[in-house]
């Protein structure tokens, strides 16, 4: 993930897929928050739009980011008390994986920022089912 300050010293996402993560199929959202684990970006549905600006990551953005962060904190700690003596930068945190019933959480740290992406996964059945329908439509 490559995320850089633009002039106005705020986050440019530099970005083919995370300009809109969510064109990405079972993408529902992503936050960008900083280093005190505050959203700064979010998408659409989990941004407040104010007339005249940009729009702004909204309540829901701000909890997922403050949960994210202290989550983040304890296992980069995790991490550290893990290492043997032989601290390596791949021995650094690269991304976690939180998947529940409904959906998804991936979170991938950076230097200054921290991208936080909710997926939905796709489940047994729906992969059955569009097999199911891709076999049909190649059968007419």
């Amino acid at each position: 993930m490559n995320i850089v300050d633009d002039e106005d010293g705020g986050p440019d996402v530099a970005l083919k897929n995370l300009t809109n993560p969510q064109n990405n199929e079972g993408v529902e959202s992503f936050i960008v928050m900083n280093e005190a684990g505050i959203a700064i970006k979010a998408s659409n549905n989990l941004s407040t739009k104010i007339q005249g600006q940009q729009p702004v990551p909204n309540e829901k953005a701000a909890h997922y980011a403050a949960n994210i962060s202290h989550l983040l904190t304890k296992v980069k700690a995790s991490v550290k008390l893990m290492d043997t003596g032989k601290s390596t930068p791949e021995d650094e945190l690269q991304s976690i994986r939180l998947r529940t019933k409904d959906n998804e959480i991936i979170v991938v740290p950076a230097e200054k920022y921290t991208l936080i992406v909710i997926h939905k996964p796709f489940k047994k059945d729906e992969k059955k089912q569009q097999k199911k329908e891709e076999k049909q439509k190649r059968a007419s």
